[in-house]
């Protein structure tokens, strides 16, 4: 459900407790995904405090 709220706004970044409000989950089951995300590669972190997140970019290929 994470994945899903943030592939349909990759250009937004969100904190848990934003997602929570739309997706009615505990924000901190939220929190704890996005941290996963993050460190999977799938999400990416934009802010310390308060910790937000968006949906990671796919690097640049070199290949042109």
């Amino acid at each position: 459900m994470v994945i899903d709220h943030l592939t349909a706004h990759p250009d937004e970044a969100f904190t848990a407790t934003r997602i929570s409000r739309v997706i009615a989950k505990s924000s901190g089951a939220i929190a704890n995904a996005l941290a996963t995300l993050a460190r999977q590669g799938i999400a990416e972190q934009v802010t310390e405090r308060p910790r937000t997140y968006r949906l990671a970019t796919a690097p640049v290929s070199s290949d042109a």
